[in-house]
């Protein structure tokens, strides 16, 4: 697989981009409380990433399809970590 400089400088910014996903992933998974994030924001993100997907596929553009699905991995992982610890959040207050 060859890449023109462009298509490096996007797998670059790409690969800085995905690195924003791993403090917010390995916070919920550290504290297991998902207190104070927006399900709903992230939610909205993951359907747009979606969509950027289905248009980068569309299109062919190796580096938005590795960006896009990367992304909307790593969207699906924080909806699921953020709806886990809600309940185990909400199970231990009701023992308050």
């Amino acid at each position: 697989m060859s890449l023109s400089f462009l298509e490096f400088v996007g797998l670059i910014g790409s690969i800085v981009i995905l690195t924003a996903y791993l403090p917010q992933t390995i916070h919920l998974l550290k504290v297991k409380d998902s207190t104070g994030v927006s399900f709903l924001a992230w939610l909205i993100w993951g359907i747009g990433n979606a969509l950027l997907l289905i248009y980068a596929i569309t299109t062919r553009d190796k580096v938005y399809i590795i960006l896009e699905a990367v992304s909307t991995s790593f969207i699906i992982l924080l909806l699921f970590l953020i709806q886990k610890y809600k309940r185990h959040t909400r199970d231990i207050n009701k023992d308050l």
